[in-house]
């Protein structure tokens, strides 16, 4: 029955955060994570936890909101901070059901925080694409190429 689930931006808008939270953990779950609700007051950026065998970790931040509402870059800050280093994850993703700052996108970006926005939601949610294929989708650079720029950067500053 989960693999089948759909939900729609009319049913996400309706939902308080804490269901917005369950419904992300249930839409990993049909994409085969193992994923858990974590999120609580004082839960260091983390709603959702899933796990999965081949693709490590990942920690998705649910920011519901009303529509038309906007996500910023201290969001994806906070996310960065903790993802890796409190919880472990492999993938960090902020997901809204509004958008992005273009500031929040581009620090997302060059930082490897991921953000699903309202049409990526949709995309995720209602259309049935699995997040990790989303994400690869707009994933540019893999990690350890960034890390080598970013090195490069430094060196040649120096």
């Amino acid at each position: 029955m989960l693999a089948l689930l759909r939900i729609t931006l009319a049913e996400v808008d309706a939902m308080n955060d804490q269901e917005f939270e369950i419904a992300l953990r249930d839409l990993l779950t049909r994409d085969g994570w193992s994923a858990r609700k974590v999120g609580r007051q004082g839960d260091q950026a983390a709603d959702v936890i899933g796990q999965d065998r081949q693709r490590g970790r990942i920690v998705l931040q649910a920011k519901h909101t009303k529509v038309g509402g906007k996500v910023g870059s201290g969001v994806m800050y906070q996310v960065k901070g903790t993802a890796g280093p409190v919880h472990g994850a492999d993938i960090a993703v902020v997901v809204t059901n509004g958008a992005f700052t273009r500031d929040a996108k581009a620090w997302g970006e060059r930082h490897r925080v991921h953000w699903v926005d309202r049409d990526r939601l949709r995309t995720w949610a209602e259309l049935g694409t699995p997040l990790h294929d989303l994400l690869r989708q707009s994933s540019r650079l893999p990690l350890r190429a960034t890390r080598r720029r970013a090195a490069r950067t430094t060196s040649i500053a120096s």
